[in-house]
């Protein structure tokens, strides 16, 4: 009984990393080569050190029509000094120095920026992320048709090489595999502000963050649940339009983090709920059962479901412009399958989450 449930798990993973892998030969850079008006928008909380590493790679920008806007959410630190010793030509500053009631930070704060945008594209990023390249926001531009409302990219997180960090990357890549193949299929139901672009007339449509505008976290996510369709949404894959971020270089750190992406979840559709539940349950039986099954020869089926997931993971890494060392994917898996359920489960719990202190 243990081993069929145990193979209807490995099939059910198999079919579905073969199905959504092979969404990315959907992929086409087809787009318009027409510059559009873009303003990057950042919500920055006490991130002087992540500026002075950001603001270079932004100035460094070969898209010719940018305005960058940075919104210093009641910031103590030297940001604001550091910001206007910068070259205003093309580089909005607004402060904060308090949210009304009913909002959550971040959201007020790129609500504000905004407002204050002039360019016909608002494109997110985080004060601790980098672009690969000076051609970011040209790739972004790439991909815009008479249609398109919302871009989803990718942002990977870089690493040390310590244990966490290969967990992070994994996890990273796991996230955005899933919402980007799912985005090919025309049914986009998340995003990542670290890497995202909406067409600033269609955010103040929609109401923007109004719906959830009290929530902590969901900026990107919810958003996306709420106003992303097969028709207005495209993703923008290729190394040069990747940025990188930083992954938390502690555990507790991490947890944090992920328990605050992870407590919006309930906010999103029943169906794609269900196939979070379908996906993460699968994993973990395949998984968990392993130490159940000492009487059976089941290194051969292990070996093949490995198989299998890399050269799927493979050829999605292709698509998507970088990768991680698969060494490390059966370890890395077990991990995922064991520890997400955990905080999931503990941001059901832990009411006191916060975007920054």
């Amino acid at each position: 009984m243990i081993f069929s449930i145990w193979i209807s798990a490995i099939i059910i993973q198999i079919v579905i990393t073969v199905f959504l892998s092979t969404q990315f030969i959907r992929y086409r850079k087809e787009g318009t080569a027409e510059p559009v008006a873009m303003s990057v928008v950042i919500a920055a909380r006490n991130e002087h050190q992540n500026l002075k590493k950001l603001i270079p790679t932004l100035f460094s920008q070969k898209h010719p029509d940018l305005e960058i806007i940075i919104v210093l959410d009641r910031c103590s630190d030297e940001s604001g000094n550091f910001l206007r010793n910068q070259d205003r030509r093309n580089i909005k500053i607004i402060e904060i120095d308090e949210t009304p009631e009913g909002w959550d930070h971040k959201k007020y704060a790129l609500t504000k920026g905004i407002e204050a945008a002039s360019g016909d594209w608002i494109v997110f990023t985080d004060a601790d992320c980098r672009p690969a390249s000076g051609e970011w926001l040209n790739r972004l531009n790439d991909r815009i048709t008479a249609n398109s409302k919302i871009l989803l990219g990718y942002s990977p997180y870089q690493g040390n090489g310590t244990m966490l960090q290969v967990f992070i990357q994994f996890e990273g890549f796991l996230t955005a595999f899933h919402y980007l193949s799912m985005a090919l299929l025309r049914t986009p139901y998340m995003g990542v502000g670290r890497n995202l672009a909406i067409k600033r007339s269609f955010f103040l449509e929609s109401d923007g963050y109004s719906d959830f505008k009290h929530m902590v976290g969901g900026d990107d996510d919810l958003f996306i649940q709420k106003n992303a369709s097969g028709n207005n949404t495209r993703i923008v894959i290729e190394y040069e339009s990747i940025v990188f971020t930083e992954g938390k270089e502690k555990w507790a750190e991490y947890i944090l983090q992920k328990t605050r992406h992870l407590s919006v979840g309930g906010a999103y559709s029943l169906s794609d709920q269900l196939l979070h539940l379908f996906f993460g349950g699968s994993l973990l039986l395949v998984w968990v059962l392993v130490p159940f099954l000492f009487t059976e020869n089941i290194l051969p089926i292990i070996l093949f479901y490995l198989f299998i997931k890399a050269i799927g993971y493979r050829f999605a890494h292709s698509k998507m412009g970088v990768g991680f060392n698969y060494i490390w994917l059966p370890l890395v898996e077990l991990m995922y399958a064991i520890f997400l359920p955990i905080i999931a489960l503990r941001s059901k719990f832990v009411k006191d989450i916060r975007w920054k202190n």
